[in-house]
């Protein structure tokens, strides 16, 4: 592993109480061929000099000033706190699942309350709530649950009363959902080819590897039927996209025989995702889980580089869009879209500021009746901006993490930084070789993003 310096923890300037206070670290060396420096503010990332490097690395204050001047021009991270109205919203529309997954946080889709179905007229108002506070804009409309095909009939108005909908608000929608693939037909595909579905679903590796957790009540193959629901879709997606989304626990921390097995199941780009919350003690990392999670992962990272010279295409999610974001100059000061660009709905119709914190009372944002609250989306944000918090001001990565998921910090804490940081050290040095190598890749996501 490359020798890794941060700068900044270690400049201090007395207040005007003559308290010292630590500036925020400003940049970030990472040594090996070529030396690279990531600039926080602006998250971006630049080949230098050996002998230059030697001097930022030393504490040269002349190299420092010299490097900050020619970055000058560049963008700084965002740090506007104006609330927009979100764009993007989940509809909880099946709060119940047909699977009884060990590790599910939301308990099987009824967030500790009783299995409830949203209702048409919950969905539509939801949807009329979203448009009509973004008229011309692209909004995108996420369906999720539990298992959201449990209530086929209203995801399928729903789609249709949006379509209908944004012709009059002149506005575009894109639509997703979240499934375990085990209730889908011939009819649920070509519903989905027809409207350009985003297609996240939820399978952990082989039938072996996914069944020990993801269980169906009867003891068949969870596996097996979501293959069979899926062939015919992954053999035709049409205008569809469709992806595989594994949790790890800590009972198997593998990453990359999980990615290869629903590769050859047909997949063309598969996610994972480390579990850090559980209703079963033992299931999610601990601390001790984390450094060879980070070496699973860059195992992974390293087939991929294979796998990207010989089909010229990515097939790891996590990489990819670590790959397009660094492109672009990802700079965030939250850690998702939550309660800012996006928002979830509940079954009842109630607000809440993510998919994970559904009928969670500390979480509500309003109603579909009474409409969603800027103030109670101010109050939450307010305290969680990554400059705001600690440890998360004194870390070089804060403007590309965000500052961890606001649902799993509250509930489990921050383990996993080290881990984060080492998944993005390994990301910028993957960075810095594919934009060598696969030039090409870069400019199709420039044009398709």
């Amino acid at each position: 592993m490359s020798a890794l310096v941060t700068l900044g923890n270690s400049f201090r300037l007395p207040s005007a109480q003559g308290v010292e206070t630590t500036l925020p670290p400003r940049m970030h060396l990472l040594n090996g061929v070529p030396p690279l420096v990531f600039l926080v503010d602006g998250s971006r990332l630049f080949e230098v000099e050996p002998s230059f490097f030697a001097e930022l690395a030393g504490g040269n204050a002349s190299a420092e000033a010299r490097l900050f001047d020619m970055a000058k021009a560049w963008p700084r991270a965002a740090t506007d706190h104006f609330l927009p109205p979100p764009t993007a919203i989940t509809l909880n529309v099946a709060q119940s699942c047909n699977l009884s997954c060990t590790y599910c946080y939301a308990d099987e889709g009824r967030f500790g309350g009783h299995a409830t179905m949203m209702s048409l007229e919950t969905a539509c108002a939801a949807i009329d709530g979203l448009l009509e506070s973004n008229h011309g804009r692209r909004v995108s409309i996420a369906f999720i649950g539990g298992e959201p095909f449990l209530n086929r009939e209203v995801l399928y108005l729903a789609v249709r009363y949006a379509l209908a909908c944004a012709e009059h608000t002149r506005s575009r929608v894109g639509f997703s959902v979240t499934t375990n693939g085990t209730l889908l037909n011939a009819q649920d595909l070509a519903f989905l080819r027809e409207h350009s579905f985003a297609i996240s679903v939820s399978l952990d590796g082989s039938a072996e590897e996914n069944d020990k957790m993801r269980r169906t009540r009867n003891g068949t193959s969870a596996f097996d039927l979501a293959v069979q629901a899926l062939t015919p879709l992954l053999e035709n997606p049409g205008r569809a996209r469709i992806t595989a989304r594994v949790t790890i626990t800590r009972n198997d921390l593998r990453v990359l025989e999980r990615i290869n097995a629903l590769l050859r199941v047909g997949f063309n780009e598969v996610g994972v995702s480390p579990l850090r919350t559980s209703p079963v003690p033992g299931l999610a990392l601990m601390e001790q889980d984390w450094p060879t999670f980070l070496q699973e992962m860059e195992r992974a990272g390293e087939s991929e580089w294979h796998h990207l010279r010989e089909s010229g295409r990515f097939s790891f999610s996590n990489l990819a869009i670590a790959m397009k974001q660094l492109h672009s100059g990802h700079c965030k000061p939250l850690p998702c879209g939550s309660a800012l660009s996006y928002v979830s709905v509940s079954a009842r119709g109630e607000y809440f500021t993510c998919h994970r914190t559904v009928d969670n009372p500390r979480f509500v944002l309003g109603d579909v009746h009474s409409g969603l609250s800027l103030n109670q989306r101010e109050v939450f944000l307010e305290s969680r901006y990554v400059d705001e918090q600690e440890p998360c001001r004194s870390c070089w990565a804060r403007y590309l993490c965000g500052g961890g998921c606001h649902a799993e910090v509250l509930s489990s804490g921050r383990s996993g930084c080290d881990y984060v940081r080492g998944w993005l050290n390994y990301c910028l040095r993957f960075y810095d070789r594919a934009l060598r190598e696969f030039p090409t890749w870069f400019e199709q996501g420039e044009r398709t993003s």
